[in-house]
């Protein structure tokens, strides 16, 4: 008769007792030892559990095996109770194994549906577990086998149960059924997950909350329609799931960091717009704004790629209104939110923050105008550029000279020092003395600083630049920063290793950082 059982089972599993865990709200840390296997199903609250090494969270809906001997800790930082029934094993192998493995002998996190289910029997064999002679003894076991039953066929790890499989279902449904009024809680319902761990799985999966992955599949239909359909906003705005069009105008420009109408007219093929910041990124995706200020447009290395481009004003921060409306823009760039408003009356206007990485600003404004290709391929083109000048600086320069980049204005009292001077400290990788390079260890530090004079040697490197305005004050400034002692004794000026750089050098679009990469090469000799 044993060997018969022994051809159909592995392994049989024998229930050997119940108890109990209760942990107060706030409750410290409970240790728990076991000398065989072990059941743990949660029965009230939520908490966290921690076995070989690993960190599971103990709710409602979710039971867990362990190995005998496996420490484990439970803790209670909720405000409300938790209690877990502990079910003990024991595991009698009747044959080799010939199938797959049982979960009840690997362990792990198992999600018991009907958990209800679950609950019952390990209640029934809590409370019966003092029954006495040998018929209530096989009740109890008829009862475990039951609970055997239900682990094995919700075995977590089986591909068709897994709940990352299923959150993944959901995650497909989203985006073929984006239209639909889905909530959280139906799409929980339909992975067969509670809410926390199925928002939890989400996110590990997407990075984002079921909600805001069901408005960003809205949005980026939305994004197609309004480039290819002549349908009004508000009409693409129900089309995609949105019943509120204003709600669709939020969003998209929570999400787009600009609204619809705008998106369109940065999309239009010969779009009318002025550049009050930002005339580099637009040249070089191929836009020639109508309208710039003075100040963008005598970068020297842009060239004759702003000729035909219209001066609005003298600077970035002072417009003249009735210019920038003569030019009827489709589109008005600026930054940091300065005149926003006044220029949101003129045209639909973007602005971009200043505080963003370069290439962040840069591919955001691609994104914008529909150039993300063409931005990507004018990266990757650069670091190439990059490459070759970082072989050519090896070539000529010994050992790791140091590098500082400096700014005469406030001379003859002050000048200033770049802390961060993405050409020499970031794309080339160069050193920066290590005055100026304590202050880039830390975190949030300045881009630059205004420092005396007197202190010019503690921030000197072996390669000195240093940006001359061409007004002649900066220049005689900078003819009697020459002729003194603190200049004079500089190694770098000792060496020749020192060059005046013009305020070109002070722009940070892709074209002038282009223009500094080739200069820096250029000026730089043993």
């Amino acid at each position: 008769m044993f060997d018969s059982i022994s051809t159909r089972l592995t392994n049989i599993f024998l229930w050997a007792d119940t108890s109990l865990l209760t942990c107060e709200a706030l409750s410290e840390i409970l240790e728990i030892t076991h000398s065989r296997h072990l059941l743990v199903v949660c029965r009230d609250g939520s908490g966290l559990l921690w076995a070989g090494g690993m960190e599971y969270e103990l709710e409602l809906g979710k039971c867990f095996i362990f190995k005998p001997d496996t420490a484990l800790q439970i803790s209670n930082a909720s405000e409300y109770p938790l209690s877990a029934y502990l079910l003990e094993f024991n595991a009698l192998t009747l044959s080799a194994n010939r199938g797959q493995p049982s979960p009840l002998l690997e362990g792990g996190e198992f999600r018991v549906i009907p958990f209800t289910r679950l609950i019952d029997l390990a209640r029934s064999l809590y409370e019966n577990k003092e029954v006495e002679g040998e018929a209530g003894e096989y009740g109890n076991h008829a009862l475990f086998q039951e609970i055997v039953h239900l682990v094995w066929q919700s075995e977590m790890k089986d591909k068709d149960d897994d709940a990352t499989q299923s959150v993944k279902r959901t995650i497909e449904y989203m985006k073929e059924s984006y239209t639909l009024d889905l909530t959280h809680s139906q799409l929980a319902e339909m992975a067969g997950l509670s809410l926390r761990h199925y928002s939890r799985l989400f996110l590990k999966l997407t990075g984002k909350s079921p909600i805001e992955f069901l408005i960003e599949q809205r949005l980026n239909r939305a994004r197609q329609l309004l480039l290819t359909s002549r349908d009004t906003i508000q009409e693409i705005a129900g089309s995609v799931g949105f019943r509120d069009p204003f709600h669709f105008s939020r969003s998209f420009k929570k999400h787009m960091n600009v609204s619809p109408r705008l998106y369109i007219h940065l999309r239009k093929n010969n779009i009318r717009v002025i550049s009050m910041q930002f005339l580099g990124e637009m040249l070089t995706l191929g836009i020639k704004p109508v309208g710039a200020p003075g100040l963008l447009l005598q970068g020297g290395f842009l060239g004759e790629k702003v000729d035909g481009i219209q001066e609005v004003s003298p600077s970035v921060i002072n417009p003249e209104m009735d210019r920038l409306e003569a030019l009827k823009p489709d589109a008005i760039l600026t930054f940091d939110g300065h005149h926003y408003e006044s220029y949101s009356r003129i045209a639909p206007t973007l602005s971009v923050p200043w505080s963003l990485p370069w290439f962040e600003r840069f591919r955001r404004l691609a994104e914008w105008i529909g150039k993300s290709e063409e931005a990507e391929h004018w990266i990757s083109a650069y670091y190439r550029q990059v490459e070759e000048v970082k072989e050519q600086l090896m070539q000529r320069l010994v050992g790791q000279p140091t590098v500082s980049f400096f700014w005469s204005r406030g001379l003859p009292q002050t000048l200033q020092v770049y802390y961060d001077m993405a050409v020499f400290y970031r794309d080339l990788g160069m050193k920066a003395p290590p005055s100026v390079s304590r202050i880039q260890g830390l975190e949030g530090h300045p881009f630059k600083a205004n420092i005396p004079v007197e202190e010019i040697a503690d921030y000197a490197g072996d390669h000195l630049f240093i940006v001359v305005s061409r007004d002649q004050d900066s220049l005689r400034a900078m003819q009697q920063l020459e002729n003194t002692k603190e200049w004079k004794s500089l190694p770098a000026v000792q060496k020749r290793q020192v060059y005046q750089v013009s305020d070109d050098w002070l722009m940070e679009d892709p074209i002038s950082r282009l223009g500094q990469l080739r200069s820096a090469v250029q000026f730089m000799k043993p």
